[in-house]
């Protein structure tokens, strides 16, 4: 069956609107985040009437009865019948959940260039890996030496793909212990888009040893306190991904010539 232009645009159409209606409610709930904020409301504290939200917030009064049944799902607010909303937590961490969500959703609706992922991971993780230096505690490394164990182990038993597994551990490890989940999350959805392309790369002896040798600098700098150690590190950890992928690019498939 052929589908007429205007009719590709209509379903386009269709298809656009509850997303961005789910967009605007979500704008809506940050709104409330920032008036709870602003009026300096702590947990236990009534919100204003849903009338004196909509005129501060220029909406109408629906919108924001749907952003504040939002909140509540997201354990912000409580909302009680015929007494009001309340302010029930202060933690945003739901909100950085729905954040995470949006974005990973985002960045798979798109091929992206694979250049652009490794250079926005490095603006992200060489940031997280000083501020992993400055403020860790010895203990917290733990878990970013186990993912160092467990990449050696992998490496000796040639398992490449428990290999890959153990490194995005490694990184994921130090950026929980930067302590910014925003920042983190964002890592989270890049390396997960990035993680194919990381299974595929041909891992020789002679990789293994430069990204061992570099994840050792890294862990190092962490041991140590170092921030601008690590931030050195990480940013020559990660320009060898990128060095790799442009000498891919330079060269023709192997079997053929110029």
């Amino acid at each position: 069956m052929i589908v007429s232009r205007s009719a590709r645009s209509s379903i386009d159409e269709s298809r656009a609107m509850p997303q961005a209606a789910a967009d605007k409610n979500q704008q809506l709930v940050r709104d409330l985040i920032q008036q709870i904020r602003a009026e300096g409301l702590t947990v236990g504290d009534r919100l204003p009437s849903i009338r004196s939200l909509a005129n501060k917030l220029a909406v109408g009064t629906n919108a924001v009865r749907d952003a504040m049944m939002q909140a509540q799902t997201m354990g912000l607010v409580k909302i009680r019948p015929r007494s009001g909303a309340f302010v029930q937590s202060l933690n945003y961490g739901p909100l950085v959940e729905a954040l995470s969500t949006t974005l990973e959703a985002s960045l798979l609706q798109t091929d992206h260039n694979l250049f652009h992922l490794l250079e926005a991971r490095q603006l992200v993780e060489v940031e997280l890996a000083s501020m992993a230096a400055q403020r860790r505690r010895l203990e917290d490394l733990l878990p970013v030496r186990e993912a160092l164990d467990a990449m050696v182990g992998a490496a000796a038993a040639d398992r490449s793909i428990d290999f890959v597994e153990a490194d995005v551990r490694f990184h994921l490890a130090i950026a929980a212990i930067a302590g910014n989940s925003v920042l983190s999350m964002m890592l989270q959805a890049m390396l997960g888009l990035l993680r194919p392309y990381l299974v595929r790369l041909p891992w020789t002896p002679e990789r293994r040893t430069r990204t061992d040798r570099s994840h050792a600098e890294i862990y190092q700098a962490l041991v140590e306190g170092r921030p601008d150690k690590a931030r050195d590190a990480m940013r020559g950890h990660l320009g060898m991904a990128y060095e790799s992928l442009l000498s891919r690019v330079r060269n023709c498939p192997e079997g053929m010539t110029a």
